[in-house]
């Protein structure tokens, strides 16, 4: 695979495991930053400075696809850092990569973006219900990406991803914590957990951003599972794999935390993925979870 590709947001959850795959396909990858680095692994790009992008991409040549992962204080849906400061680095990085040279451009998002939507969730549905924040700066940015793209002659995808699980993700995530109670034989206090979710693994998520990297033709593109659970059942299943007492369990003990975004009953709807692609994707979730574990129990 001779695609040169550059990726932001390269050491988070899904970021790593993109990488990962990016290489191990053959991929011509850089990794860049927005935060200035010393090991010299990392590209420096100042996601606030025009000139220095320019600089940065003329002297390197620019690749044939940016992947923007990158996006601060994702954990902090309601700051007001996402309508401003991310919107608008997102504009500068957007701009500049299509001005020097850059082909296609994918903006991962989330499948928040469809608010309190229920039932089969295609890309041409408009959101409904509240939108927190982080949700509105990344439609923001999307808006800005295709109007971009019209006017240069240049394609943008902006990828709608869903719940993802797998193996690196942040310390205190539902994964680490359910593995953490799990491997200590301790009790772990839940919310009622009665609301939904589709769940896609971590290793079909890269995959699937790299075969959408490879459209030609602006386009919204789901990536999901396709399937909706009961976080109270994938709780369960991912309990049983560890071989645990179900009574260690506590749903219940606590309310939903106010900062997580609606979860109604729906799933996205593959079928664009699929035209486009002619890919979907291929981890269930047992085995999803299996891998999980097996990466978990390993260090990895």
């Amino acid at each position: 695979m001779d695609q040169t590709v550059w990726v932001s947001g390269s050491r988070g959850f899904v970021g790593s495991h993109l990488v990962r795959w990016l290489r191990h396909a053959g991929y011509a990858l850089t990794c860049v930053s927005n935060t200035s680095q010393s090991d010299g692994r990392v590209v420096y790009l100042d996601f606030a400075d025009r000139h220095q992008m320019r600089e940065t991409l003329d002297r390197l040549g620019p690749p044939e696809v940016f992947l923007h992962l990158g996006w601060g204080h994702v954990y902090q849906p309601q700051s007001p850092d996402h309508l401003t400061t991310n919107v608008q680095n997102g504009i500068n990085l957007v701009d500049t990569c299509f001005e020097r040279g850059v082909q296609r451009f994918v903006v991962i998002g989330s499948s928040s973006e469809y608010g309190e939507r229920v039932g089969a969730l295609s890309e041409d549905l408009a959101p409904e219900g509240a939108l927190n924040n982080y949700i509105m700066g990344k439609l923001a940015l999307a808006a800005h990406g295709f109007e971009a793209a019209a006017r240069l002659n240049r394609t943008f995808l902006h990828v709608r991803l869903s719940y993802t699980f797998g193996a690196g993700q942040q310390h205190n995530s539902l994964i680490n914590q359910l593995f953490k109670s799990s491997a200590e034989k301790t009790a772990l206090d839940l919310s009622p957990c009665d609301h939904y979710r589709d769940y896609i693994y971590v290793g079909d998520v890269a995959e699937g951003i790299a075969r959408i990297s490879r459209v030609h033709g602006s386009a919204i593109v789901n990536l999901g599972g396709g399937k909706v659970i009961q976080l109270k059942e994938f709780i369960r299943r991912f309990w049983s794999h560890l071989g645990s007492d179900p009574e260690l369990l506590r749903f219940g003990a606590h309310t939903k935390p106010d900062h997580e975004p609606p979860q109604p009953h729906c799933h996205l709807d593959l079928t664009r993925l699929k035209s486009l692609t002619d890919w979907t994707p291929t981890w269930s979730m047992q085995d999803g979870i299996a891998e999980t574990i097996a990466q978990l129990r390993s260090g990895g």
